[in-house]
C-alpha cells in the first residue's frame, strides 16, 4: 500500500551517497584559502596540500559524534526562545536579496527603512518563530558597516532571536561582541543566542570569509547553518544523485571544521541546491526537481543525526501572484512534511532570491499557519471519537446545540488571517476584494499597530555606543 509517493531513500541508497561523498573528500578534498583554517586542519593531523584539505571517513564520523541533534536559540525575551531539531521545526524569513519587489512587480533597491519594516513584521508575526538577517541589502548605507545597523535593528525592534552576520570574520566577531553585551558572556557560554549562515563556494571550496566565520562562531559555540546552493549543470553535476553527493561533501567539510574549532557547536545541515534553466543560466529555485533535492537533503540530515535546514516558500515568480503562492505552498508543504527543522525563506521570498515582497510575506504567513495546523497531532482516543455525542444526536439531527460543540468551537478550525472563508455576497455588490488587496491592508495595519518591545534603557544606550564605536573602526579600515 502506498503511504507517500515521494521517493524515500533506502538505507543502501543513503550508504551509497555517503560512500561516494567519502571518496570525493578523500581523493579531491575541499579547497580553503585562509591560513588560519589551513593551520587548524594541519594541527589536527589532516592532509593538507597547498590550499587543498583531504578528509577521511574517520574525520567525518569524529565530527558527527560531537554535534547535537537539536539546538535551542535563546531570545532577548526568553519566552520567545526557539528549538529546532528532531520533530521540532521553526519558520524563518527570507535572507539576502538586493531588491524590494512592489505589488505590481516593479523592483527597487532596498533601503534601511525596508529592513526595519521586515524586523517589525517579524516582531508582530504569529508565523515567524525567529528573525533572520539581511532581509534586504540597505543600499543607502555603507556596505562595510551596514551589518551593524542591521544588528541594531534586530535587537532593538524585536525581542525574538535572529541570525547574525557572517559577511567576513571581522563581521562575525563584531556580531558576537554585540551579542555578548546583550546576553552576557556566561549566558553565551551555555546557550546559542545568534545563528551564523555559512555557504560553501561550489564546487568543493570554501571562501576565506566563510571558513573564518565558521571558526569565529564555533569558538563561542554559537550555532551554524551550513548550506550550499549547487546549481545542477553549472556548479555541480546535472544528475541529481551526483549533485547530492557533491553537496554532501561540502556540507560535511564545514561540519568537520566547526567541530575542530569548537567541539559540540550546534550545526544545522542544509541546502538550497536546485536545477538550472540552462537556456538562461538562472536557478530554478522552485521546480519539481528542487523539491526532490529538498526531500533527499532532509533524509541525509536524519542519516547523520543532524537538524536540517531547507527552503520554505520558494518561488521564481516576479510578482506576488498565483504562481508565487502555488510554488510557495508546494515548497513549504514539502519542507514541513519531509521533516525539515529550520525552514528558511518561509516569508517574503521573490524571483529566485532577487527581492523581498512584503505583500507576499503576509500571504506566506497564512501558508505557514496552514502548515502548522496541517501537521498538528490529533490523538485518536475514546475522548476524541465523540461516540456519546454521535449516539445522542442519532440520524438526521444536528451537533450544533451540543455542549461539546460550544466548548470546542473556537479552536476547532484554523483561524485564517487573510484567506477569504465566506461565500457571502459583498455588500452593495461592489465585488470581492482579492488576496493581494487583503494582504496590503493587513500589511498597513500591522505597521500602524506596531509597538517597539521593551528593552532596558541602559542596555540600549550601551548597545548604540558600541555599534557607533565599531562603525567608526570598520569605516576606517
Amino acid at each position: 500500500m502506498i503511504v507517500d509517493r515521494m521517493q524515500s531513500l533506502s538505507v543502501s541508497e543513503l550508504d551509497l551517497i555517503h560512500q561516494t561523498t567519502m571518496t570525493i573528500l578523500e581523493k579531491n578534498g575541499l579547497a580553503f584559502s585562509d591560513e588560519e583554517t589551513l593551520d587548524l586542519f594541519k594541527k589536527n593531523g589532516f592532509k593538507v596540500s597547498g590550499g587543498q584539505v583531504y578528509f577521511t571517513e574517520k574525520d567525518v564520523l569524529a565530527a558527527l559524534s560531537t554535534t547535537p541533534d537539536k539546538l535551542t536559540i535563546k531570545a532577548r525575551n526568553p519566552e520567545k526562545s526557539v528549538t529546532a531539531g528532531r520533530d521540532e521545526f521553526i519558520f524563518v524569513p527570507f535572507y539576502g536579496p538586493p531588491f524590494v519587489v512592489e505589488a505590481d512587480g516593479r523592483q527597487r533597491l532596498g533601503v534601511m527603512s525596508d529592513y526595519e519594516k521586515a524586523v517589525k513584521l517579524v516582531q508582530t508575526s504569529r508565523a515567524a518563530d525567529m528573525g533572520g538577517f539581511k532581509y534586504v541589502e540597505p543600499s543607502d548605507l555603507p556596505t562595510e558597516t551596514a551589518y551593524l545597523d542591521m544588528l541594531l535593528a534586530n535587537i532593538t525592534l524585536s525581542d525574538k532571536a535572529a541570525l547574525g552576520s557572517t559577511d567576513n570574520p571581522q563581521a562575525a566577531e563584531d556580531t558576537l561582541e554585540i551579542m555578548e553585551l546583550v546576553h552576557g558572556r556566561d549566558c553565551m557560554a551555555d546557550n546559542g543566542v545568534v545563528v551564523g549562515l555559512i555557504s560553501p563556494f561550489s564546487p568543493l571550496a570554501f571562501a576565506a570569509d566563510m571558513s573564518g566565520s565558521i571558526i569565529s562562531y564555533a569558538r563561542r559555540r554559537q550555532p551554524l547553518i551550513i548550506l550550499n546552493m549547487v546549481m545542477a549543470g553549472i556548479s555541480g553535476p546535472i544528475q541529481l544523485p551526483g549533485l547530492m553527493a557533491m553537496a554532501n561533501a561540502e556540507i560535511l567539510g564545514g561540519v568537520v571544521l566547526s567541530q575542530l574549532a569548537g567541539p559540540g557547536t550546534p550545526v544545522v545541515y542544509g541546502t538550497t541546491s536546485c536545477p538550472t534553466n540552462l537556456k538562461t543560466g538562472e536557478p530554478l529555485t522552485a521546480n519539481p526537481e528542487t523539491l526532490w533535492i529538498s526531500q533527499a537533503i532532509m533524509q541525509l540530515a536524519r542519516y547523520y543525526n543532524l537538524p536540517c535546514r531547507t527552503g520554505g516558500s520558494l518561488t521564481d515568480s516576479l510578482l506576488p501572484d498565483a504562481q508565487a503562492l502555488a510554488e510557495g505552498a508546494m515548497s513549504l508543504m514539502n519542507a514541513v512534511r519531509g521533516g525539515a527543522n529550520f525552514i528558511m525563506h518561509s516569508l517574503g521570498m521573490m524571483g529566485s532570491f532577487i527581492g523581498i515582497s512584503f505583500e507576499k510575506w503576509i500571504m506566506d504567513e497564512e501558508l505557514c499557519g496552514w502548515m502548522r495546523a496541517m501537521v498538528q497531532k490529533r490523538p485518536i482516543v475514546p475522548e476524541t471519537l465523540s461516540l456519546e455525542s454521535i449516539l445522542a444526536v442519532g440520524s438526521n439531527g444536528s451537533f450544533l446545540p451540543l455542549r461539546e460543540t460550544a466548548k470546542l468551537c473556537r479552536k476547532a478550525a484554523y483561524e485564517n488571517m487573510i484567506f477569504n472563508k465566506t461565500a457571502a455576497v459583498p455588500q452593495k455588490n461592489e465585488g470581492a476584494e482579492d488576496l493581494a488587496a487583503r494582504a496590503k491592508s493587513a500589511l498597513d495595519r500591522r505597521m500602524a499597530e506596531y509597538v517597539k518591545p521593551d528593552i532596558d534603557p541602559g542596555l540600549e544606550k550601551d548597545l548604540r555606543r558600541l555599534i557607533s564605536e565599531l562603525k567608526e573602526k570598520r569605516g576606517r579600515n
